[in-house]
């Protein structure tokens, strides 16, 4: 890791599990945006997850109209052709413009909603697709819910647990929670340190290690069905560029070819599927069901 990145034994706080400690500590750059800014992280020896010191004052400005989640626009016009099936009521938290959403409502459902504190105002698409500028805690429809998803959205919380309640409130008994999040610890990280992608310094408040979200599921009523790693290679080669000092921005096709040939992108594949195999990879998709016993 570059020199002055890793900060050493410092104290702090877990925001998931509430240790105390003297905790291994990182310096990581904001990169998206290409700010370079930067913040200070931590792992937790409890729990095991890597997150964020201090939560910046300004959080919403690393959350910009250019974020990725925010430039979808539906077609609202398509929606309109497709017969509707309201049999599930699901849930996306923290959709952004909502274009899973959309996907969703061209398979034919009709009951759908979704929620961001970041959007600019509630946003409705044909009747079909509702969403709320708030966070979960401000949505209502207690145990209606069929399904929520997480689309990379947990890691971005400041109040986890808080939020796992939420979810088990909103839930069916028996309902589903889809959660997509990066997981730590990972061999992109043990590759690049800070400059791993999906650090994404702010904006990941914290990033759970699998024992972690058996701590979240196991403290608000949820049972863990399944957890599938799900590595991709832009990872790889992402985090591999902002260590060149080349931020999201920057990396167009051209630039990428540059270190990454067409050739080589396969390689890199197998490498991904192999730490995937082991349990390893940094990205997981974890099912979980509302347990009516909680």
């Amino acid at each position: 890791m570059e020199k002055g990145r890793n900060l050493g034994l410092k104290e702090h706080k877990c925001r998931v599990c509430g240790m105390t400690g003297s905790f291994q500590s990182y310096l990581a750059k904001e990169m998206m945006m290409g700010t370079e800014d930067e913040f200070e992280y931590f792992v937790c020896d409890n729990c095991g997850c890597i997150q964020i010191s201090e939560v910046p004052e300004n959080l919403g400005y690393y959350y910009s109209g250019e974020y990725y989640s925010y430039q979808f626009e539906a077609d609202e016009e398509s929606l309109s052709e497709i017969n509707i099936d309201d049999n599930q009521k699901i849930l996306d938290v923290g959709c952004g413009s909502g274009s899973w959403l959309y996907e969703m409502a061209k398979q034919g459902c009709g009951n759908l909603y979704g929620c961001d504190p970041f959007i600019e105002r509630d946003i409705v698409y044909s009747n079909r697709v509702h969403i709320r500028k708030c966070d979960i805690t401000e949505m209502e429809g207690d145990g209606t819910f069929d399904l929520i998803r997480m689309g990379d959205s947990l890691e971005h919380v400041t109040n986890p647990q808080e939020v796992m309640h939420n979810a088990n409130r909103l839930l069916k008994d028996g309902g589903q929670l889809w959660i997509k999040i990066p997981i730590f610890p990972n061999f992109l990280f043990d590759m690049f340190g800070t400059y791993w992608y999906q650090l994404d310094a702010p904006r990941h408040i914290f990033i759970p290690s699998v024992k972690t979200l058996k701590l979240l599921a196991d403290n608000n009523g949820f049972e863990i069905l399944r957890i599938e790693y799900k590595t991709t290679n832009g990872c790889m080669v992402r985090s591999f560029l902002y260590q060149h000092g080349i931020t999201y921005r920057d990396q167009t096709e051209e630039v990428r070819k540059k270190y990454f040939s067409d050739e080589t992108i396969p390689k890199v594949n197998e490498i991904c599927k192999k730490e995937d195999a082991n349990r390893y990879g940094d990205h997981v998709d974890i099912w979980m069901k509302k347990d009516t016993a909680f």
